[in-house]
């Protein structure tokens, strides 16, 4: 699904006949939810939580006005709801048609990060949706900063839909205070403390497919960062198997 922008954003470096679909406009904003203690202790709440709060493993999620195409295209931010509907339903996240498939499995479009380990990009974990093979691999690689010079193509077998990336939070006197924006899987002890904005998909079954340039070398790609995709996460899930 395609926004017509009639005047685009200074310095938005995508054409103004185009929005990914995931992307949050300036209308639509953070909805007011007072976050309070859950229940027993074990977490947080909305003071007037609704069954909708929560995904289907119990972590709250946060509230946001839906009013795609109203105000400017933020293209470096995320609506929390329609990038989980395009997880969930492995939606192309520009277009919202269904990713592209074949024997080797769904198309990803990653920032290519082949000289960060050897087994790069399995176990990867991403908030990015897969794509499709409609021309929208070609948009984001020709417009986004991010990935103009530095993409990879995967085919993944078997994404995993296993964390959320969010806010977390620590008990607190009289409410509960956010302390960081972080990355947990659904495992982890703490999940039930954190303010879901997307969902994490961990990528395994992976294939590069194709990429921008030959492997990077160590001397010449970007150091590895403390992203929680390149950690032991993904590792420690596979020797847990």
């Amino acid at each position: 699904m395609t926004i017509p922008v009639t005047a685009p954003a200074t310095g938005v470096p995508w054409p103004p006949g185009l929005v990914p679909y995931v992307s949050r406009w300036s209308a639509e904003h953070e909805l007011p939810a007072p976050v309070v203690p859950a229940r027993g202790g074990g977490g947080i709440a909305f003071a007037d939580e609704q069954l909708h709060d929560r995904d289907r493993r119990g972590v709250l999620w946060v509230r946001r006005q839906a009013n795609q195409g109203a105000g400017s295209p933020l293209f470096a931010k995320v609506h929390s709801v329609r990038q989980r509907y395009a997880m969930l339903r492995l939606r192309c996240q520009v277009c919202r048609q269904p990713a592209d498939r074949n024997e080797q499995g769904l198309l990803w479009l990653l920032e290519d990060g082949r000289a960060d380990r050897p087994d790069w990009p399995e176990g990867e974990l991403t908030v990015h949706p897969p794509v499709c093979r409609g021309g929208c691999v070609e948009k984001v690689t020709e417009r986004c900063p991010h990935l103009r010079d530095n993409w990879v193509t995967v085919r993944v077998r078997e994404p995993l839909l296993d964390g959320i990336l969010g806010r977390l939070y620590r008990p607190g006197r009289p409410l509960p205070v956010p302390v960081a924006k972080v990355t947990r899987l659904y495992e982890s002890p703490d999940v039930r403390w954190v303010l879901a904005s997307q969902l994490v998909a961990t990528l395994t079954g992976c294939t590069v497919e194709s990429a921008w340039a030959p492997q990077p070398s160590p001397t010449t790609a970007k150091p590895p960062g403390p992203a929680p995709s390149r950690t032991s996460a993904g590792h420690a899930r596979r020797r847990s198997r």
